[in-house]
């Protein structure tokens, strides 16, 4: 993955932004949503605001 978030000193913190997917991944699964539904919603979304 190669977005990260920058902490108060500047450090990449791509590890916390990992877990954040995994744990959002983890979560819709549950309900039965599929990580290809994620991402196309997100596609959509990018060129909608493009």
């Amino acid at each position: 993955m190669d977005k990260s978030n920058q902490g108060e000193i500047g450090e990449l913190q791509t590890v916390d932004l990992d877990m954040e997917w995994v744990y959002l991944l983890l979560k819709a699964k549950k309900q039965g949503i599929h990580a290809d539904e994620i991402r196309r919603f997100f596609n959509d979304r990018t060129l909608k605001a493009m």
